[in-house]
């Protein structure tokens, strides 16, 4: 049996969250001018490549009759939506106050050579 989150698998939240992150890079990088974004966008390519032709995981059923239950599943769910909240508002702040500050220029008054 698998693994769902609200009716989805986790590979398709893995490749999710890899395709933020390589378009947050992108943006980024357009803003700093650099050509990272690009290398990004190609290693999360190959990554969903790699991920879409894994095999699956079996699909058939155990004939047991015994159930486990997690009874911490509600508070791991609560623990690991907490953590993506803030890990997001971290980064939006790091990206607001620490990647988009502006760095005045400083007229050259003498040249030395």
């Amino acid at each position: 049996m698998t693994n769902l989150i609200f009716g989805l698998g986790i590979g398709l939240f893995l490749i999710l969250i890899l395709w933020a992150l390589a378009l947050l890079i992108f943006v980024i990088s357009l803003r700093i001018e650099k050509k990272i974004g690009a290398i990004a966008i190609f290693i999360v390519s190959v990554c969903t490549v790699v991920l879409v032709a894994l095999p699956r995981a079996s699909e058939k059923h155990n004939t047991t009759d015994q159930k486990i239950y997690d009874h911490l599943f509600i508070w791991r769910i609560l623990l690991l939506v907490l953590l993506i909240i803030s890990s997001l508002i971290g980064l939006a702040g790091y990206v607001k106050f620490a990647m988009t500050e502006s760095i005045q220029p400083v007229r050259i008054t003498t040249w030395i050579f």
